[in-house]
Parts: C-alpha cells; sequence; structure tokens
C-alpha cells in the first residue's frame, strides 16, 4: 500500500521516515522486552523441600531463575538442614527464608547471588519466622483475579500481584500485619493477617460507585471521596463497550455538563465538544472547546486544519476532521473531565473552557499475558429524512404548477414526459444505501514485576464508506510503555509512544444534500457498468464520483517522566511529552467530472495539494512533599512549572489546466499554480503552587495559584495571576451522623471558587498584519492589512463558584450527586467590525461585556440487585444550562442577535403567524403588530428570539449480569430547538426537481386547512420568499428533543475448567451496537447533527472475540 502521494517537487520522503520509525520503535520494543522478561521471570521461586542441605536449595533455584551462586564448601559446612515450602515468592524472599537462622546471609552482584557469612551482630534473635500466606482472589461470580496487588499496610516493601489464576504467595513480618487489597473497578478492602487461614479465598466485590476510584486531576491523583473537584471519570472498560472509531462517540450522554454532537457520519469527521456552555462570544458559533490533554501532552481535541472540508463535515473551508480520530479507544486506560475552578485553574489559560484528561494504558506488574480483542461488523445509514416517492413528488409538482397557474413547460422534465412517470427510484438508498464494513483488531502483550513491567501492542482498524463509490478509511499504530523502579524506589521512570498511520481513500463529496434535490423518477445516472450516465436530460451530479483523494494522516505520540524521592515524603519529577499530527491531501479533479461534451475539459481540471502539521511539546519540572503529622493530618505541596510550545503549520499548492489526468497527482504540473504557506507558533508558560490539607479524613482544604503567560497578548500583557480556592467536608465521617443516621453511608459538602484567565482569541492579533496579493506594482508584489494591531489585548477573566453535594444511601447502593455553578464572565476578547473603508473587516479588543452562565447538574446510581449470580446496576445524569449576556457597551456593532439578559447562543427571528387557512400563504406579524400574508418584512421585524442551545441533556445507563452473562445499554437525550426538516433544505417543494421529504405531506391543499407547512409553489417569487423569509422566523425552529439508544453490549465470560483446558487465561465473546435506535419528532431528521444535507452519525452492529493467553 501507498502511503505517500507523489511529492512536489522534493523526494517522497514520507515512506523512508514511516520505515525508519517503524524500525526505531521494533528495535526499542524487542530490545525492552528482552531485558524486562528476563528480569521478570529470574525473580519468582517455587519451593517445596523438607530437611534438605542448602547446597541442594541452592540448586534448586539456579535451575529455575538460571542465577548462579558462589560459596565455599566451608561456608555451608556448619549449615542447618531447611525445610522451606514457597510458592512463586520473589527471588530475595525466597532467600532470605532459606537463609533464616542461619550463619549466612546474601548479596546479587553482577547477576551472581554471593553467599558470605553473617556478622555476629546482624545475627536474628530467636524468634518465630516470618509467616507465609497464600490463597487467592476472585470476584462475585468466584472467578479469579489476576493482576490484583497485595501488600502490608505500611510497608510497602512486602507487596505481590496475583498470577493469572488470581492466587498469591506472600511473606508478612508478624500476625499483627494488616493486608490491603486493590484492583481497579472493585472495592479496596483490609485484612488481619491473625483473622486469616494460611491458605484464604479473597472476594472482591465491584465498586460500583467509585468512591476510591483513582482519578487523574491536574498533575496528580486523588479520589473521589478527597476530592474538592468537580471531575468525572470514564474508565476503559465502559469505552471498550462502545465499537467507535472516537472516543467522543463513547463519552455521550456520561459526563455531566459535557456536550458532545457529531457532525457528520463520516468515518474522521468533525465533532464539537462544549463544557457547560463557556462564557464567551464565540459560543454563538461553538463556544471554544476545553483543552484535551493524552498522558500529560497538549493535543488537537478540536478540528484539524484539514481541506477536505465536504469530507470533514464543516462548513469552513481549511477546518475539519477531529484529532482525537488518530488516537485508538482501546488504548484508553480512564478519562477525567474537570470542570469547576479548583480542578482547571492549574491549566491556566490552556484551562479555561474546561479539562479533558486522557490517560493511556500502561506497563503493569503481573505474568506476562497476551491479549487478542477483535470484532467485524457493518455499519449504515442513520436516521434521516425519507424522500418522496414518484407518486408522492408528481402530485406536488402539479399541485404546485396548478396552484401558480402555469402549465407544464420545457424545463419541467419530471413532467413533460422526459422523465418516465413510472419509474420511482429512492435516492437515499442509491447514494447512501450501501453498507460499510467496519472492523478493529488489537493485540496487547505485558507484563512483568513491581520494578520493572512492559507493554507492547498494535491495532489495525477499518471503516469503509455507505456512499456509493465507497473508498475506505483505514489506519494502523503500534505502541509500547516500560515502567522501572529502582530497588529502594527513590528513582522510578517510565517511557511511552504511540504511532498511528491513516489512509483515507473515500469519495471527498456528501451526496446527501443531492438526494433531496433529485426527482425520484429521474434516469438512473449511472450506466450498467458503474460508469457515469451523462445523457444530457438527467441530473448530472454524478461526476462529482470521479473526483479523486488520498488522505494520509500521522500521529506521533510520545512521553517519558523521570521521578527521584531523595527522602521520605519528597518527589522530584519531570514530564516532557511530544506530540505530532501531520497529513497530507491530494484531491483531484479530472475530466472525467465533467460532460464529454465539455469544450476544452482539460482547461477546467483542478488539483489540490495541502499538507498540515500540528505539533505540541510540553515540558512540566515539578516537586511535591507530603507528611502526616499527629495521626490525623495528611499535608501536601506541589511547586512547579509547564511549558508549552505548540506550532501550527500549513502550506497548499494548487494547479489547474493539467495536459492529462494523469499528471493530477503533482499540482505543479497545472497551467496555472497557486501556493500559500502558513506558519503559527504559540506558545504558554506557567509556574503553579498548590496546597492541601486532610484532617482527620473529614475535612479537606485545597489551594491553588499560578501565574501564566501566553504569546496571544503584546510584551507588557503577556501575564496573568490565576488560582482558586475548594474545601469539602466528609459529614458523615462526623459521630452524630454515623450514630444516628445509619442508612447514610457516605455525604459530603464541597465548594470552590476561582479566578481563570482566557486567551480565545486568534495568534498575534496584537500586531498588524498584511496579506500578500498576486497583483504587483513597480515590479514587487502588493500587500494588503489584514488585521490592526492592538497592543492592549489582555486576558478575560472568569470568575467561576460552585458548591456540590454528594450521598451515598444504604452502603453507597444509591449514590446521588448535585452542583450548582456560576460563572461570570468579563473583559471579553472578540473582533469588533469595521467599515470596508479601513481596508479590514474587523478589530481585536477587550470589551466591558459581561456574561453568565450558571446550571444544574445531577447524577445518580444505583445498585438494584446485587446478589451471586445476577447484578443490576443503572446510572442517569443530567444538566440544565442557562446563559445570560448581563452587559454589553452600546458603542459595540455585534449584530442583532446580542441582547442584554438574553444567552449569546440565540438569535431573532420573524414572528410566524400560521399558514393561512383560506390562501395557504406563511403569516407573519411584524414589529407594528401587523399580520399579513406578505408584509414587507425588515431586519427591525425580526422580534421574536429563540436559544438554540440545549435547553438539559444527559444520559442513562444499565448493566445487568447474570453470572457471565452480562448486558449493557446507555440512551442519551437532549432537549433544544432546531431548524426543522421543512425549512432544512432551504427550497421549497413544488420546485423543479426539489424532494424535500415526506413531511411536505402535511402542507396546505385546500381552504379550510389548518397546518404549518404552507402550500407549494414553483414561482421564483416563491423559493426567495422561503429562502429569505420562512426560514429565518419561527415556522423554520422546531422542538428537536429526542431519546437515543446510544450502545448495546451483550457479552459471555467463559469461565472454569474449560479455560483450562484450552490453556487460555480469558475469554469472551461478544455483541456491540451504536445508535441503534432514536426517538424523536423532527420528521425523520436526525436530531444530533441536525442536517438533511450532511450524513447522519451512523448505525453500527459488530461482533467480536477477546481472549488472553
Amino acid at each position: 500500500m501507498n502511503f505517500c502521494p507523489e511529492k512536489l517537487g522534493r523526494p517522497p520522503a514520507c515512506a523512508l521516515k514511516l520505515l525508519r520509525v517503524m524500525k526505531l520503535i521494533i528495535l526499542i520494543l524487542t530490545a525492552a522486552i528482552i531485558q524486562v522478561s528476563a528480569a521478570s521471570y529470574a525473580q519468582r521461586v517455587t519451593l517445596n523441600l523438607e530437611k534438605a542441605p542448602l547446597a541442594q536449595v541452592f540448586k534448586e533455584i539456579r535451575k529455575q531463575t538460571g542465577i548462579d551462586f558462589f560459596y565455599t564448601d566451608d561456608l555451608l559446612s556448619q549449615s542447618k538442614p531447611v525445610s522451606v515450602h514457597i510458592k512463586d515468592a520473589e527471588l530475595k524472599d525466597a532467600l532470605a527464608r532459606c537463609l533464616n537462622k542461619q550463619a549466612l546471609s546474601f548479596t546479587i552482584e553482577n547477576n551472581i547471588i554471593v553467599i558470605h557469612s553473617r556478622q555476629p551482630q546482624d545475627l536474628p534473635a530467636e524468634k518465630a519466622p516470618p509467616r507465609i500466606v497464600t490463597g487467592k482472589v476472585v470476584d462475585e461470580q468466584n472467578m479469579f483475579l489476576p493482576g490484583v496487588t497485595i501488600k502490608v499496610k505500611g510497608n510497602p516493601r512486602y507487596t505481590v500481584i496475583t498470577n493469572e489464576k488470581g492466587e498469591f504467595v506472600i511473606t508478612v513480618p508478624d500476625d499483627n500485619a494488616i493486608l490491603q487489597v486493590s484492583y481497579i473497578g472493585f472495592t479496596s478492602i483490609e485484612l488481619p493477617v491473625s483473622a486469616m487461614k494460611k491458605s484464604a479465598v479473597i472476594s472482591m466485590k465491584p465498586d460500583i460507585n467509585n468512591l476510591d476510584q483513582v482519578q487523574v486531576i491536574a498533575y496528580g491523583t486523588t479520589t473521589k471521596r478527597l476530592n474538592t473537584g468537580d471531575v468525572t471519570t470514564i474508565t476503559g472498560a465502559e469505552i471498550e463497550k462502545n465499537p467507535v472509531s472516537n472516543v467522543l462517540e463513547a463519552m455521550q450522554g456520561k459526563v455531566p455538563g459535557l456536550f458532545i454532537q457529531q457532525a457528520t457520519g463520516q468515518p474522521g469527521g468533525a465533532f464539537s465538544l462544549r463544557l457547560r456552555d463557556a462564557a464567551n462570544f464565540s459560543s454563538a458559533n461553538g463556544a471554544p472547546a476545553p483543552l484535551v490533554v493524552v498522558d500529560g501532552v497538549t493535543y488537537p481535541g478540536a478540528k484539524l486544519p484539514m481541506e477536505n472540508n465536504t469530507l470533514y463535515g464543516t462548513g469552513n473551508f481549511i477546518q475539519g476532521g477531529n484529532g482525537l480520530n488518530f488516537l485508538n479507544p482501546n488504548d484508553i486506560e480512564s478519562i477525567s473531565v474537570l470542570k469547576d475552578a479548583d480542578a482547571t485553574s492549574l491549566y491556566g489559560a490552556s484551562g479555561a473552557y474546561g479539562v479533558v484528561l486522557i490517560t493511556t494504558k500502561k506497563a503493569k506488574p503481573g505474568p506476562a499475558t497476551l491479549t487478542v480483542n477483535i470484532y467485524n461488523g457493518v455499519s449504515l445509514l442513520g436516521q434521516t429524512v425519507q424522500p418522496m416517492n414518484t407518486d408522492q413528488y408528481l402530485m406536488l409538482r402539479r399541485e404546485a404548477l396548478k396552484n401558480d397557474g402555469t402549465p407544464v413547460g420545457a424545463s419541467d422534465k419530471d413532467l413533460n414526459g422526459t422523465f418516465p412517470t413510472n419509474r420511482n427510484v429512492d435516492f437515499k438508498k442509491e447514494l447512501l444505501g450501501g453498507l460499510a464494513q467496519t472492523g478493529n483488531l488489537n493485540l496487547t502483550y505485558g507484563g512483568g514485576t513491581l520494578n520493572s513491567s512492559y507493554l507492547v501492542g498494535g491495532s489495525l482498524r477499518n471503516n469503509g464508506n455507505i456512499q456509493r463509490h465507497k473508498g475506505s478509511n483505514i489506519d494502523g499504530s503500534l505502541r509500547f510503555s516500560i515502567n522501572t523502579n529502582s530497588a529502594d524506589n527513590k528513582f522510578s521512570y517510565n517511557i511511552a509512544g504511540t504511532y498511528l498511520s491513516n489512509v483515507n481513500t473515500m469519495v471527498p463529496y456528501d451526496f446527501s444534500r443531492l438526494m433531496s434535490l433529485t426527482p425520484p423518477n429521474a434516469p438512473d445516472p449511472f450506466l450498467p457498468d458503474g460508469s457515469v450516465n451523462w445523457d444530457s436530460n438527467i441530473v448530472n451530479f454524478t461526476g462529482d464520483f470521479n473526483r479523486t483523494y488520498r488522505a494520509v494522516t500521522n500521529n506521533l505520540l510520545a512521553n517519558t517522566s523521570l521521578i527521584y524521592r531523595p527522602v521520605k515524603g519528597l518527589s522530584l519529577r519531570a514530564n516532557v511529552g511530544y506530540n505530532n499530527i501531520s497529513g497530507e491531501e491530494l484531491m483531484g479533479y479530472p475530466t472525467t467530472t465533467m460532460p464529454p461534451s465539455t469544450a476544452n475539459a482539460a482547461a477546467s481540471t483542478h488539483s489540490i495539494f495541502h499538507h498540515y502539521q500540528v505539533r505540541n511539546i510540553t515540558i512540566e519540572p515539578y516537586a511535591e512533599y507530603a507528611s502526616t503529622f499527629f495521626n490525623k493530618g495528611d499535608f501536601s505541596f506541589k511547586l512547579g512549572g509547564k511549558i508549552d510550545n505548540n506550532l501550527n503549520t500549513v502550506d497548499e499548492i494548487s494547479g489547474t489546466g493539467f495536459a492529462s489526468d494523469a499528471l493530477l497527482s503533482n499540482p505543479s504540473a497545472g497551467t496555472n499554480i497557486t501556493t500559500t504557506y502558513g506558519r503559527t507558533p504559540y506558545r504558554d508558560l506557567g509556574a503553579y503552587a498548590i496546597m492541601k490539607l486532610v484532617w482527620n479524613q473529614k475535612y479537606i482544604v485545597n489551594l491553588n495559584g499560578r501565574r501564566d503567560g501566553s504569546t496571544r497578548f503584546g510584551p507588557n500583557k503577556k501575564f496573568g495571576n490565576f488560582g482558586s480556592v475548594a474545601a469539602a467536608w466528609i459529614f458523615s465521617e462526623e459521630d452524630l451522623i454515623k450514630n444516628n443516621l445509619r442508612f447514610l453511608s457516605y455525604g459530603k459538602i464541597r465548594a470552590s471558587t476561582g479566578i481563570l484567565g482566557g486567551d480565545a482569541i486568534n495568534d498575534f492579533a496584537y500586531l498588524s498584519k498584511y496579506t500578500a496579493s498576486s497583483g504587483t506594482y513597480a515590479g514587487k508584489t502588493i500587500l494588503n492589512p489584514s488585521g490592526l494591531a492592538n497592543p492592549e489585548l489582555s486576558w478575560e477573566h472568569n470568575k467561576n463558584k460552585e458548591i456540590g453535594i454528594e450521598l451515598g444511601f444504604l452502603k453507597d447502593r444509591i449514590y446521588v450527586e448535585g452542583n450548582y455553578y456560576r460563572n461570570i464572565a468579563s473583559n471579553q476578547l472578540i473582533n469588533i467590525p469595521l467599515s470596508a473603508v479601513t481596508g479590514v473587516g474587523s478589530y481585536p479588543v477587550n470589551t466591558d461585556a459581561v456574561i453568565r452562565t450558571s446550571g444544574w447538574e445531577m447524577s445518580l446510581s444505583t445498585n438494584n440487585i446485587r446478589t451471586k449470580s445476577l447484578s443490576w446496576t443503572t446510572r442517569f445524569n443530567m444538566s440544565i444550562p442557562t446563559s445570560k449576556l448581563l452587559k454589553l457597551p452600546t458603542y459595540y456593532s455585534l449584530g442583532p442577535n446580542y441582547i442584554i439578559d438574553k444567552p449569546v447562543t440565540g438569535t431573532l427571528l420573524y414572528n410566524f403567524a400560521g399558514v393561512n387557512p383560506q390562501t395557504g400563504n406563511p403569516s407573519y406579524t411584524n414589529a407594528k403588530g401587523i399580520t399579513a400574508d406578505d408584509p414587507s418584512l425588515g431586519s427591525a421585524d425580526k422580534t421574536e428570539f429563540r436559544d438554540l442551545s440545549p435547553k438539559y441533556y444527559g444520559g442513562f445507563q444499565n448493566t445487568v449480569t447474570y453470572k457471565q452473562l452480562s448486558l449493557d445499554f446507555s440512551f442519551t437525550f437532549t432537549s433544544r430547538l432546531s431548524l426543522n426538516a421543512v425549512a432544512q433544505n432551504g427550497f421549497p417543494v413544488g420546485y423543479n426537481g426539489v424532494n424535500g421529504g415526506t413531511v411536505w405531506l402535511n402542507r396546505w391543499q385546500n381552504p379550510g386547512d389548518i397546518t404549518t407547512v404552507p402550500k407549494v409553489s414553483a414561482t421564483i417569487t416563491n423559493l426567495l420568499n422561503f429562502s429569505q423569509v420562512y426560514t429565518n422566523s419561527t415556522a423554520a425552529y422546531s422542538n428537536a428533543t429526542y431519546a437515543r439508544l446510544q450502545n448495546a453490549s451483550l457479552r459471555y465470560n467463559f469461565a472454569g475448567n474449560m479455560l483450562s483446558k484450552m490453556h487460555v487465561k480469558a475469554l469472551s465473546v461478544y455483541a456491540q451496537g451504536q445508535n441503534l435506535l432514536t426517538i424523536s419528532n423532527l420528521g425523520g431528521l436526525d436530531p444530533e447533527n441536525l442536517s438533511i444535507t450532511v450524513i447522519p452519525p451512523m448505525r453500527v452492529i459488530t461482533a467480536g472475540l477477546n481472549v488472553s493467553f
């Protein structure tokens, strides 16, 4: 497969670069696996000897580990016989057991165990030997749990990991020790050794409400119980239940306050991501996206500077796609969404609009395990408007001409016999009705010890295209992770990397709009051999199928961290991350896109080569000190800094007039050539401090402070100071509550307030900018002004406040959380429109405008049934956001849609008074209160305001498990206003060729009819009235409330002797579905992407297998 289109005047180096990168990664992985695997296998020993000589014991250890011993016969002459029974113990623990009560000790030097005499003062006093505890860990269905961490409380030196059968062997100092047992997704437990049998069976229960779940936050981790901020975490296990190529699809409806909207169902398409309706004037066109951070590296979580806007579902010509399309969802361990000031303030300007922290899967200690996860299935068209059939369409067309008093003309080919009236084609099925194959293969291999662990993996993914002439979207990735710790645990080092390459060859056109602009009795646009039918009597849109497109996108993500712990409680850490997403697109318009009769078609051929790069480098050094005092207080202090260095580059070569279609792969071979180049650096520098105090596990205070600098402001305005303060009270730990409200198992009140700074404005807006034109003067290039300088630009101010309560009832079987937030945004950054005589369109300023956003968020989780065989859990969340423009100086002319005491996400509309029952014409009421069929309306007559942001949204998830069978399903819901299916097309039905869908069957037909759909007409006057007035009136907007079965997953986990016979550790089969059912009242229009002209989200059905060896 050729991953690199032909280059423009430079050698085709991307394939060589890709090969070099892959070779380097494979070399590193091979070395890592050899080294780390050797360490992991050489460190485990199993002995079952009774009164054996030491020499025999050493021989057995050498046999198992391959490590040689060095000693003299004289040393062993006085040794005592050894009785030892240990299983899968660490080498050092096994040696200690064998030499206990002997006058010998050992050291390990250069992979050799040296036996030497123990000094008399080092001989232990005669006392009971350390106790050996063995056992296994299982879940409620008695299925073993590998990888469980078991350690002695207060002495992490005594730590082991359960093997693939859930078994463990641990040495404890004495019977007074307490074992701590922890595993992700399960409730941690503590067990006194004195109460345990020698061979114990430990049963762990799922952590339904995750109060002690680790949450990733700014520069560290905490638990939900002790967190003072508002953070929602989604686990990798939840993500894996969704057959999606972008993790944002799996997040929909699961995070209160986070609104995600898919722009198109095309693979590789765009998403909009909005957290709590960020208080910014750009909210009217989509609020600034939250900051996305992957493993500590700033990541482009919004649109990328792509050329193919049609394919990627956005109206902006050079913006499309989404950076998270190039991050494999199966590689994600967890996602934390940070919402309030306490959680986000440490990210400075970048986190002013929320933060999404993505943590990928890392190396973990445990038995070496190979996991294979594979699924395959189909994607098909989701919900969309149903076109009218030929009988319905022709009925409306004849009715339109009758209403106009116009006879059938020569241009009315659908009616005058040019098109057969008995032909009926559903162009929705013809153009978009294909089945697209979707498949995914993921491989991971990992394991190791507590001191050294590794993980390697790879994936292949294919997303097909439902459009005719198809094409594909295929990617593959490699990844690795290595963790190492020194023997004394003072040093820790980890490194991880992912490389993904994507090739997209789909048709660069969305034919959704054409199905509504094509008569159902039009002749077949394709000949029997599949080529385009260029007959002059048909609608010639099909030439677009012959466009050529090829995009290659590469994503390299790498990070490393080093931790040094010089003394107890003090950690010094440095994180370095790198991300580079680069893409090359080649789009061609050959002569085959034009009818054969086109004169000099070669002169109209066109080709574009577009290259872009989004590069981020993040460096984060910090120090942390943690201490406990009076046995009740836990204190921690962090001091650190962050450097973000971002660079966006775009260059493009466009050529027209090619002598041959074969030359389209090289735009520079065209007759006319145009080149553009852009390079935009952005840097962010910050220093921060964090102080946290937890007293008696009940009272928590957290203070954050940051000084932040941004290159988007002038020399004297670059830096700003921001911070937050938060507190929490776990009142359920008070004796009064414990003794009198026994049904209340958990209760916490938290509050936070802070000031954040925003820099949501174009780069270098404080400087004057000029754009080179194609013309010249006196032989020199003409420069046109494109931006006026404003060196006084400075930070936006966002004052955020929040209060929340968390309640757990009946041992947390019922968990409720509620939040109220209120944000005030001032010193807003906006571009003020200027007169055309100035030579520029706008001027950047800080305004005195003030915007307030507020809202309620709540979540509920219940453990409805929990028995040994059956469990049923439910989760529900809902958000109710509101916003209001509090202040806007009158000297700023930002347009009529910005009104005091109204949201900034709304629009002014004409007041639709209904369809006149006698005439069938739409009626409107103007600003003077006069209602008429065809009043003279101007902009001042737009008197009705409608807010287009969601009124509320949320999700509902259920998990039902019976023995080894589990069923998961989740719904999302949203309530909002939207442009309805009648107005979506922009053209009224009745006009020649317009097939607006079956919603037009409810039109006005006879005097006395009561309806909101006007009569049909084919006149140009009706066309203009419809597109300019009706679509800008309240008639065009309808209630778009909907509920969607977003995901369903059915899985069976095999267990018992069957796995042992198959020599596998775990095996499961599953079926999954995405976007399975939608309930709405929009006439078939998809209520998420809300467009008749763009492919809606796909319906996906897959089946798969997950097996571990």
